[in-house]
């Protein structure tokens, strides 16, 4: 069932790089429409579903993730004794999977159709081609329905995370007070494990104000380390920074800084007068 004419139009589909570059122009996206890293984790795995449960179909020893990962049924098959390009066919999983997850469905679009366009002109037969992308689309409509079930979209409707007076108690800081992110994930299906419980790690040092504590002793070395960080340890931090943006505050301007791409490129995108 996979690509069966050697030395023809293999050659160029059986390229990994389509379905790279694929993942790629996902987290393109992801950084600009700015989702928070959780959410982010949320795309990736169910958009890599997608292209494993077809691309298995290349190599015989490959399993089905249905049945071990949490309510993941049995992912329709393709259909015996005529040929399918499952590349291209992971290929149109991913993307079409990426895109009932992301907002700026134009810039996936332009994308999408270059990529189509290569694979046309690869010399793949038309029959081979539309098998493939319809495969690739049924296996994305089942995983997307999948990934409706896991809570997620409920968990939008909950109340923000509750701020405690006690000092030992997370709270927004300036300069962007930005609200909790996804204080509700625990809420969401887990893929295999049953809950974080699991692997419950020991207790984190008791929060204390007393100068010979723990934990005021690793408090003031992440400040007196923040203060004086070197120009490497900056680029370094901001390369490993999985948030989409930063806030900035100069005098009574705040403005965010972007990133631009996962390799840690940054741009100021928003300025606005704020009251310090």
């Amino acid at each position: 069932m996979a690509c069966s004419k050697p030395g023809d139009y293999r050659k160029k589909t059986d390229d990994p790089e389509y379905l790279h570059r694929s993942i790629k122009k996902i987290t393109d996206i992801i950084v600009h429409d700015i989702f928070s890293p959780p959410v982010a984790s949320r795309i990736y795995a169910y958009t890599s579903v997608a292209a494993y449960e077809v691309a298995r179909y290349q190599d015989s020893s490959l399993v089905t993730l249905a049945g071990q990962l949490h309510g993941l049924e049995p992912v329709p098959a393709p259909e015996r004794g005529v040929e399918y390009c499952f590349p291209l066919a992971a290929v149109q999983a991913t993307l079409m999977t990426g895109k009932a997850f992301i907002f700026s469905e134009d810039k996936l679009a332009e994308f999408y159709d270059q990529v189509m366009a290569d694979y046309r002109n690869s010399g793949m037969p038309d029959e081979v081609f539309e098998r493939s992308v319809a495969y690739g689309t049924l296996v994305s409509e089942h995983i997307v329905k999948w990934s409706s079930k896991d809570n997620y979209k409920q968990t939008r409707s909950f109340p923000k995370y509750s701020i405690d007076n006690s000092e030992s108690t997370w709270k927004p800081t300036p300069p962007a007070y930005m609200d909790a992110v996804e204080p509700h994930w625990s809420k969401i299906r887990t893929f295999v494990i049953d809950s974080a419980s699991q692997f419950r790690l020991g207790p984190p040092p008791v929060f204390s104000t007393d100068k010979k504590s723990t934990f005021y002793g690793l408090a003031q070395e992440v400040y007196q380390t923040g203060k004086g960080l070197t120009d490497e340890q900056r680029e370094i931090a901001k390369f490993w920074d999985c948030n989409p943006f930063v806030m900035n505050v100069k005098g009574h301007v705040m403005f965010a800084t972007k990133k631009i791409s996962p390799g840690g490129h940054w741009m100021n995108i928003i300025t606005r007068g704020v009251q310090i």
